[in-house]
């Protein structure tokens, strides 16, 4: 029976790399997240400059026309911010994906030495396997050859 004498480690090391491509998910839909609220922003933004703009054509008070400034002010503000959020969360999903295939590449090689351990045992099993039956047949071939024989 083929024992892998590395199995514990193989086992921890797919474990690992499991937890990685969890982490690498969860950071990847937060990025996307937040990717979605700035393309939420912009638009908010760009329907606010294009109401103001129509506003701007007919009367439009200096109050009304500071509220709006204002506002947009603060969603450029959000921006900004949601930019500096997107930066950093892609510099993680960066080292996420490297711990990743760091994981992967280790759990890979053990693998690999795992698939050599087993072609080596069979190899040795069926040259066992041969040995066995050549024996066997020297034996029979013996016997046969000593119950034949003159007396």
């Amino acid at each position: 029976m083929f024992n892998f004498k590395l199995q514990t480690v193989l086992d921890y090391r797919k474990q690992l790399e499991e937890k990685q491509m969890l982490e690498f998910a969860v950071t990847e839909k937060r990025l996307n997240c937040e990717k979605e609220t700035l393309r939420k922003l912009r638009r908010k933004k760009g329907d606010l400059i294009s109401r103001l703009e129509k506003m701007g054509e007919g009367k439009l008070s200096a109050a009304d026309a500071s509220t709006y400034l204002s506002y947009i002010s603060r969603i450029k503000d959000e921006e900004n911010q949601k930019e500096d959020v997107i930066c950093q969360i892609g510099k993680e999903l960066k080292e996420k994906r490297a711990e990743l295939v760091d994981a992967s590449k280790k759990k890979r090689i053990l693998e690999i030495l795992k698939e050599k351990s087993l072609k080596e045992y069979k190899v040795s099993w069926i040259n066992r396997e041969r040995k066995e039956l050549d024996e066997a047949g020297i034996f029979r071939a013996g016997a046969r050859g000593r119950g034949s024989g003159v007396r």
